[in-house]
């Protein structure tokens, strides 16, 4: 497993934070996704890298309508 820190550039409400860690939990690679509505721009993304890349999750970010950057840990 991997883990990967995205930046989000859009301001999020816990509604819509809620939202997008679901959806990216659906994702078949993802394991976990880690949101704090204290901190709306930071995610932390746990996924498997044989089977998904960073790129295909930022891909996921932006057919959500939000747009993110890996960020080093």
């Amino acid at each position: 497993m991997h883990t990967i820190y995205i930046h989000i550039d859009e301001t999020l409400d816990e509604r819509e934070l809620t939202a997008l860690k679901e959806d990216l939990q659906h994702m078949e690679a993802v394991s976990d996704v880690e949101v704090n509505a204290r901190l709306p721009h930071d995610m932390l993304v746990e996924y498997e890298e044989t089977r998904i890349t960073p790129m295909a999750i930022l891909r996921e970010l932006q057919r959500c309508g939000v747009h993110g950057d890996v960020m080093p840990c």
